[in-house]
């Protein structure tokens, strides 16, 4: 069948019944399958603001970001036929309510991530070029906010599920040998000759290559069989006598012998200074069992044993060794210090609230400058809290030379775990007027730890959303469709040019612009200071991050070692702990980055 995917699996040589060589061939055979579906969807919507309620075709960069499928039974589902509206949709509707809309297919994704519900079941599926029919908004649930709407829709819809169906087939194919030189009789049997196993007794000899004659299978011919290279030592035995001669003139393989020669005595070397003290611990035994000839039999028994039980040890130790060369590496997650140190921070003369950029850091630090943030903001609650805080230019200035110095070699996720830790690192101790605003906070309201965190990660969700990309913020230098379309809808918020497309902390606090990563290292950092179990979690699959915490928390939980980690978003306004978004929520898709304990 066409685009049929075929790999071979495994090949396995053995003799059958009749004496004859074959090898046993398993396939994985895949072929590719579209399975359609129908049924009527519900979800929600975002998109720009609508002039006329009454008129859907104005609506533009429409996204359903949430969607459910009901199937009634098993008729709306079948392989590689499209379903067409309204012909195939008679058992979900009444030929009195079809109008006839079709939903523009140019304002649907090519790829629409959906729960089915059929059967008593659910599906977490993506459905490939969907298609909206008789589509109808729910006026009770349409807002406007700003610029933007939202609201709820509900809809019939066909597409297809992609996937590949796998059949094994085992084949079983003689194993020809090769031969060489394999001559066609003068006349006697036109057949190609087939060599069996059974030798004339001939061989012929090329220096150190040999080879030998066998019978034809299909006719009494002979044919020679492959040329083999047979080692040879420094001295010749004679074939008919068994004794053997030196050879003087022996040829060690020239300079390819030289070669094995040196690695041989670098090899030996090696083991010597790796092994050099077990081997004078032996070494002194056994000249301390010489000494001991004149003691009686019983005692030199008794060191013999001994000697024996070292020897076994000494095997035993580098089996282990060698054994534990071969296991892969594994790497855990980055585990910091479950609180940092205390480290003084100097007193600054009164100094004007700006940002001189002729200022230079490093010379006196009278003559730094001092960025202060003021910030007001509700808990889930309803409860106010606001203050300053404030950002040394210095420290501003360090924060962001330090990213810039730091190298990716691999570009892998060990990497990029390696760097978020180094930033963290880098600038926890460099924000202690947020910490004394928390903790004035934390102080006034009498909080507990589950509200001192709701606090915290509340005051990071207030900050507005701003992309940070490590190119320009031109939305023509990006493919992806997210960075794309938020680029052209949000101009201004975004924060280009930043090495690895991350904020440092100090960063973050001082410019306000940060995205998925920035603020979870942020988060990660502060919940850290203040000896929170706390954790980092990245899924490339989603291209996104959140926070996990270890709290009596209700909600979606990630779990690692026996301790439930509280997902909690980080760049939603109001968002609260363990309610993660299904588009998002397979927890296979996301992994450790960053742990405090």
């Amino acid at each position: 069948m066409q685009n049929q995917i075929i790999n071979i699996i495994k090949q396995e040589p053995f003799v059958g019944e009749d004496g004859q060589s074959y090898i046993k061939c398993t396939k994985e055979i895949l072929t590719p399958r579209k399975t359609y579906i129908k049924g009527v969807v519900s979800g929600k919507y975002r998109g720009d603001k609508i002039p006329s309620d009454s008129d859907i075709s104005y609506l533009y960069e429409f996204e359903i970001y949430e969607a459910e499928v009901l199937c009634n039974s098993k008729d709306d589902f079948r392989k590689d036929i499209a379903f067409r509206f309204p012909n195939d949709f008679t058992n979900v509707l009444s030929s009195n309510t079809i109008k006839g809309i079709v939903f523009p297919k140019q304002k649907l994704p090519h790829t629409l991530p959906v729960k089915v519900k059929a059967d008593n079941r659910n599906f977490g599926v993506n459905i490939l070029e969907p298609q909206l029919f008789e589509f109808e908004i729910n006026r009770k649930y349409h807002q406007t906010e700003g610029e933007e709407v939202f609201g709820t829709f509900n809809a019939f819809i066909t597409g297809y599920v992609f996937d590949y169906e796998r059949i094994e087939q085992i084949e079983y194919i003689p194993a020809v040998e090769e031969v060489d030189n394999i001559e066609e009789p003068n006349g006697k049997n036109p057949l190609l000759c087939v060599p069996s196993k059974v030798k004339t007794g001939k061989v012929e000899t090329k220096g150190n290559y040999t080879r030998e004659e066998y019978l034809c299978a299909n006719h009494p011919d002979k044919v020679w069989g492959n040329w083999k290279y047979t080692s040879t030592s420094n001295s010749i035995s004679n074939p008919y006598t068994g004794s053997a001669k030196y050879n003087d003139s022996f040829d060690y393989g020239g300079c390819l012998g030289q070669v094995l020669g040196i690695l041989a005595v670098v090899i030996a070397a090696f083991f010597l200074i790796k092994l050099w003290p077990i081997l004078l611990i032996l070494v002194g035994y056994y000249l301390f069992i010489l000494l001991l000839g004149i003691l009686p039999t019983l005692f030199k028994w008794i060191f013999r044993i001994l000697g024996v039980l070292m020897i076994l040890g000494f095997i035993g130790l580098l089996i282990n060794d060698f054994s534990r060369s071969r296991l892969p590496y594994q790497p855990s997650p980055v585990v910091d210090l479950p609180r940092e140190r205390n480290v003084p921070v100097p007193v600054l003369a009164p100094i004007p609230d700006h940002i001189d950029d002729n200022d230079n850091t490093n010379n006196n630090i009278l003559h730094d400058s001092l960025i202060t943030r003021f910030r007001s903001w509700n808990d889930y609650g309803g409860n106010t809290y606001e203050g300053k805080y404030s950002i040394k230019l210095s420290d501003f200035r360090r924060a962001h030379y330090h990213k810039d110095g730091l190298k990716a070699t691999q570009g892998t996720k060990q990497d990029y775990d390696a760097i978020i830790h180094n930033l963290k690192e880098y600038d926890k101790n460099n924000i202690p007027s947020l910490y004394r605003l928390f903790d004035s906070i934390g102080d006034a309201n009498k909080l507990d730890r589950i509200k001192f965190a709701e606090m915290v990660v509340t005051f990071i969700q207030d900050i507005p959303y701003a992309i940070v990309l490590e190119n320009g913020c031109d939305s023509r230098l990006y493919e992806d469709w997210f960075t794309k379309q938020y680029l052209q809808n949000n101009k201004g918020e975004c924060d280009g040019y930043q090495k690895f497309g991350i904020n440092t902390p100090v960063e973050f606090l001082t410019n306000l612009k940060g995205d998925c990563d920035t603020r979870s290292l942020l988060l990660y950092t502060i919940f850290s200071h203040y000896n929170y179990d706390v954790v980092v979690l990245s899924s490339e699959f989603y291209s996104h991050s959140i926070i996990g915490i270890n709290l009596p928390l209700n909600g979606t939980v990630y779990a690692y070692n026996q301790k439930r980690y509280v997902m909690w978003e980080t760049t939603t306004p109001n968002a609260k702990p363990g309610r993660i978004p299904n588009e998002i929520a397979n927890l296979n898709n996301w992994r450790i980055s960053l742990k405090s304990k």
